[in-house]
């Protein structure tokens, strides 16, 4: 048992999984990190932004008011490169819409750590953590929706310690609303709110460790100048709830042209200064025969654990092969 505590506390010190770094962190914080790089190239906004592949992430009540009928992607971030080298998060997402009324959300991530030195022993392990999400997302009325995400949590710390496994659920709620911009259907403007990874506590079997949950509230304008070029901006405000509390905003810009080239902008900023909430980030994609593939880069403060931190992902619009 001592053996486990020691390593859990070289674990969180080391960073390879906490996000914030902060003193009151809890066990298996990789759900904190978003596999949505569209969204991390706007300044890691997205509670509003229009839907895609990894909308359940963000705001699974968005992707009803998607123009495809399904899609899914897959996105890969190795984390926090210049803490410790190795942390690795795979992550696979998409949606498929049953009507004009409904549909259904899921996705799978699995972040693989860097080799961890126990103290005692002189031994090394590698500590396992994977989700699996599954949500589902109704209209209620013209623009208005919502969604609820289920999650399964698991943290393996066998390594350690045999029984050092750790199960947990949470849960998402979100509500989107959309409507027309200056009466132009091609020009809209939406707001979001999201409730997001609140359920129960990890436990290694010496002690409960909460889950990291926030609250969230976004904004989008999405403005068409002509049938070949638009611009969406985005405002996200949040507050991390649990295990402790800290507000956070950011704001971010996509430009868009022929629907084909994407370029992204943005800003976050964080209540607490330990190097890891303020950063600009820029991004780009490109969208060709039912696939897409976006990159996103964090520009952080000086000495900050995000630095030559990136993001890829890759999407396929599944309209590709039901519409032959």
């Amino acid at each position: 048992m001592n053996a486990l505590k020691y390593s859990l506390m070289a674990w969180f010190a080391a960073g390879a999984l906490t996000v914030s770094a902060q003193n009151d962190t809890g066990a298996a914080q990789f759900p904190e990190l978003t596999p949505d790089v569209r969204g991390a190239g706007m300044g890691n906004t997205g509670v509003a932004s229009s839907a895609n592949a990894f909308s359940v992430w963000r705001n699974a009540a968005k992707s009803v008011f998607s123009d495809k009928k399904s899609e899914i992607g897959y996105s890969y971030t190795p984390w926090m490169r210049e803490l410790i080298k190795g942390n690795h998060l795979h992550s696979a997402g998409g949606y498929y819409n049953i009507d004009d009324k409904q549909g259904v959300t899921a996705g799978f991530r699995y972040f693989k750590h860097a080799k961890i030195d126990l103290l005692e022993n002189d031994a090394t392990f590698t500590p396992k953590d994977w989700s699996i999400e599954l949500g589902y997302a109704r209209k209620l009325m013209k623009g208005l929706s919502v969604g609820a995400t289920a999650r399964f949590v698991r943290s393996d710390l066998s390594g350690v310690e045999k029984d050092a496994v750790a199960n947990a659920v949470a849960f998402d709620l979100g509500v989107y609303y959309r409507h027309t911009l200056c009466g132009s259907e091609q020009s809209q403007w939406a707001v979001g709110l999201q409730a997001a990874n609140f359920g129960t506590k990890i436990d290694y079997g010496h002690g409960k460790y909460q889950q990291p949950a926030r609250v969230a509230i976004g904004g989008m304008i999405d403005h068409a100048f002509c049938d070949n070029h638009r611009l969406q901006g985005t405002l996200d405000v949040g507050c991390k709830v649990l295990p402790n509390t800290c507000w956070d905003w950011a704001i971010g810009a996509e430009y868009t042209a022929w629907d084909k080239v994407f370029v992204r902008g943005g800003y976050h900023w964080g209540e607490e200064d330990n190097r890891m909430q303020r950063y600009g980030t820029i991004g780009l994609g490109v969208h060709l025969c039912h696939i897409s593939a976006d990159a996103s880069y964090v520009i952080p403060e000086k000495d900050s654990f995000l630095k030559n931190t990136w993001q890829v992902a890759v999407a396929i619009d599944l309209g590709w092969f039901t519409n032959k």
